[in-house]
C-alpha cells in the first residue's frame, strides 16, 4: 500500500491524504482531508510542528490501516520516496 500527503488548499488546516491499494487487478484510491485537529474520515490525528506546517505520523497511518484490515501483514510505502 502506498500514500503520499499533498496540499489540499481548501481544508484547514490544507493537508489531504492519497492512499492507493491493489486487490487483484484492480486498483484504488482513497482520499482523506484535514479539519481541524484531525483527518475527516480517517481521524488520523493532525499535528502542527514549530513552522506552522500540519502532519500526520505514518505509525498513526499503519494502526489505521492494520486495524481497519485486521491484518498486520501489509506494507506501507511513501509516493515522496518515488519522487511525487
Amino acid at each position: 500500500m502506498a500514500y503520499t500527503v499533498q496540499n489540499a488548499p481548501l481544508s484547514r488546516p490544507p493537508l489531504g491524504l492519497r492512499l492507493v491499494f491493489a486487490s487483484g487487478d484492480i486498483q484504488y484510491v482513497f482520499l482523506d482531508f484535514a479539519r481541524g485537529t484531525a483527518f475527516n474520515r480517517t481521524k488520523l490525528s493532525v499535528h502542527i510542528n514549530e513552522s506552522g506546517d500540519a502532519y500526520f505520523k505514518e505509525e498513526d497511518l499503519k494502526n489505521f490501516i492494520q486495524a481497519e484490515l485486521d491484518r498486520e501483514d501489509i506494507s506501507l510505502v511513501s509516493f515522496e520516496v518515488l519522487g511525487y
